[in-house]
């Protein structure tokens, strides 16, 4: 009798275990938009200390343990930095890309560093939020003057949690970030631009391979070639061409990579990856950045200041 029971038992459980195994491995099936597109629409987020480049000697694919101590080194060089965001979002973390911990966000070249040329060694050797000093505004960091977004071609992330809201039409995608400039159109019409119209966000234009949206952005400003990196900055000239792709991996993780190609400062073309998260409550707030940024006044100041104390 108990022998029956138990073999009846062990039955159940290989067909729930065969059942789950199944339900598991079935393969994600993205949503569709009213138009048959897939549905990439939401606000998505960032949040992790990975940062663009990768010291030497570490490999792309961490561990658990070593992540979470690599990020908490990370961690140490932003102390003394009063940004509440910094600290508001838990523990430092490492960008988890398809359940893999990351050290760096470019993937190519192998040794994950940025393939500049001898130009962009020149232009890019600083730390992008140090500046190049206080003589005037020119020399701050585009964050500090209110005149850079996060969410430009190519899209990057830093320490505290940035969001991206994506809304779709038939015709245009639209990305509206948490940030100084917020609004990004991309172009699934082929829209063009004039080459003379020329932006720090370039022009995009868009198409569907599969359920993977693949952007290409060029027409960008030489004005300002820099882009917001925790060490030195990226760079991007008016002969960049940016190639992303999104694809929606589960319903929460959009996977991102990106191509750049630009011979004005890389030997060769680099790439780069990590993941969005949904972000369940939706949310986006105004980012009024130049409303009030007494930053900049103030650290010009105090640099004349310091200046008049030395004489």
């Amino acid at each position: 009798m108990y022998a029956r029971i138990f073999t009846i038992i062990v039955f159940a459980a290989c067909l729930y275990n065969v059942s789950s195994s199944t339900q598991s491995s079935a393969p994600y099936r993205i949503p569709k938009t009213e138009y048959g597109q897939p549905d990439l629409q939401g606000v998505w987020s960032t949040r992790f200390n990975t940062l663009l480049e990768r010291p030497e000697g570490i490999p792309l694919v961490l561990l658990p343990q070593q992540a979470a101590g690599y990020a908490e080194m990370i961690t140490q060089g932003l102390s003394g930095n009063d940004d509440p965001d910094i600290d508001l979002f838990g523990p430092p973390q490492l960008a988890l890309v398809k359940g893999e911990y990351r050290s760096s966000i470019i993937v190519y070249p192998e040794n994950g560093l940025l393939p500049y040329n001898e130009l962009g060694a020149t232009v890019s050797a600083h730390n992008y939020f140090g500046g190049l000093g206080f003589d005037h505004p020119e020399q701050r960091p585009g964050v500090e003057r209110c005149i850079e977004s996060w969410g430009s071609a190519p899209m990057r992330a830093f320490a505290y949690q940035l969001f991206h809201g994506i809304v779709q039409t038939s015709g245009k995608i639209a990305i509206i970030s948490e940030e100084s400039v917020p609004l990004r159109v991309i172009h699934m019409d082929g829209q063009g631009r004039p080459d003379v119209i020329r932006s720090f966000e370039g022009h995009s234009i868009g198409h569907w391979e599969g359920d993977t949206l693949v952007v290409e952005t060029t027409h960008f400003s030489d004005t300002n070639p820099e882009r917001a990196s925790m060490g030195r900055p990226m760079l991007i000239s008016s002969m960049a061409r940016v190639s992303e792709r999104f694809t929606r991996g589960s319903e929460s993780e959009l996977f991102y990579q990106y191509t750049v190609d630009d011979p004005v400062y890389y030997t060769e073309p680099w790439r780069g990856e990590f993941s969005f998260t949904r972000d369940e409550n939706g949310h986006i707030y105004e980012y009024s950045c130049h409303e009030g940024n007494y930053s900049m006044v103030g650290a010009l100041r105090g640099a004349r200041v310091q200046e008049a104390q030395t004489k």
